[in-house]
């Protein structure tokens, strides 16, 4: 199982990729915890496995990486781009995956979600900071997905 990155950026959704991030307008700011954001998770499966359906609103909650200042400050952010990196960490272990982010088709915003941020895993020894991120859908779709070209 894959755990996705979150990237955001306030300026562009453009994808500048260097080899390593989506450009030096993104910002890392955490994870996506699949099990616990299992209906978020099925937006992003519809791009890498090709799944039809979605489950629930397009919104989630994002283990944030505490030492992150834009995490620090999310309660104050303007609205925001995000990509989400579907692979993560594991890209390079995984046979054929190319670099690939999800972009949102419109800015993100913070904000209170219906319900309740999950708890982190007790077995966790790093503690994320609970981002409530909530999309809007263009033209009926949340994400646009660059991949880079096998080259």
């Amino acid at each position: 199982m894959t755990t996705p990155q979150v990237w955001v950026s306030a300026t562009s959704r453009d994808i500048d990729y260097d080899g390593h991030t989506p450009g030096r307008h993104w910002t890392l700011v955490g994870e996506i915890d699949t099990t616990q954001e299992s209906d978020f998770f099925t937006y992003v499966q519809v791009f890498i496995v090709g799944r039809r359906t979605v489950r629930g609103p397009a919104e989630f909650y994002l283990d944030g990486n505490p030492d992150s200042e834009w995490v620090q400050g999310f309660k104050s952010q303007q609205p925001f781009w995000v990509a989400i990196d579907p692979w993560g960490e594991m890209r390079t272990s995984i046979h054929g995956a190319h670099p690939t982010y999800l972009v949102s088709n419109a800015k993100a915003e913070t904000t209170s979600l219906v319900r309740r941020p999950p708890e982190p895993h007790p077995g966790r020894t790093d503690k994320p900071v609970k981002v409530p991120i909530k999309l809007k859908k263009v033209g009926g779709e949340v994400f646009t997905r660059w991949t880079q070209a096998a080259g």
